[in-house]
């Protein structure tokens, strides 16, 4: 293998760039990077202008490897970056028990690589794993982490479940820590009380990184 033989993207839809969301990706991404051959990218989606998929079809039929998708917007250099990334990690705020707005749409565009006349189904057996944060525990991450492992089956990918770090769709962390006495604690960034949480993120990166390295260097085709 060459010398960075696992690429990471990760992306995260919170419009705090340093927030909760964006902390937790950025510990995973870190801890991959302790890895040896390991490269990662971070990118920040929020605020970005990307538009919603329109079903046109026209990736079935007009879609080149340069042009993937007939909108262009700020979509288009990450779905070049999702296109050529081994490992791909996406982490959501939970908004009303589910994945923010922005993060799905995100998701709605990818469905170039599924029906895409030059990238059909190029995603497929890249590893996926997901992230969410939510300000409570038990109101909308298991909901957001299983929508976001739904993506990630629908373009064939390979998703992981981590039986020590409890994680069977990805890692939930939660921002809202409270004090004895049931009143939260002033503090913008809550998710780094979480150790738990930060603890599985650790984990799951790594066997994500394994897996992916395992993938990679297998001559076999793949069902």
């Amino acid at each position: 293998m060459s010398e960075t033989d696992c690429s990471i993207l990760g992306i995260h839809s919170s419009p705090f760039k340093n927030g909760n969301t964006a902390y937790l990706l950025q510990h995973s991404l870190e801890e991959a990077t302790k890895m040896k051959g390991v490269s990662a990218e971070s990118v920040a989606i929020a605020g970005l202008s990307i538009a919603d998929c329109r079903h046109c079809n026209w990736c079935m039929r007009g879609q080149t490897s340069d042009t993937l998708c007939s909108i262009e917007d700020d979509a288009s250099p990450i779905l070049k970056k999702i296109r050529d990334c081994d490992l791909l990690v996406l982490a959501s705020p939970v908004y009303f028990s589910r994945l923010s707005g922005t993060m799905a749409c995100l998701i709605d565009r990818t469905r170039c690589f599924t029906f895409g006349k030059e990238g059909h189904l190029a995603l497929k057996d890249k590893v996926g794993i997901a992230l969410a944060v939510g300000w409570c525990r038990n109101t909308g991450m298991e909901t957001t982490l299983a929508s976001l492992y739904g993506a990630f089956l629908v373009h064939e990918m390979w998703t992981l479940s981590c039986h020590p770090a409890g994680a069977l769709y990805g890692v939930g962390a939660v921002a809202g820590q409270r004090n004895e006495d049931l009143s939260y604690k002033e503090n913008k960034l809550g998710v780094k009380e979480d150790r738990e949480a930060l603890r599985n993120a650790r984990l799951l990166i790594r066997k994500a990184v394994q897996t992916a390295r395992v993938i990679k260097s297998s001559s076999a085709p793949l069902p």
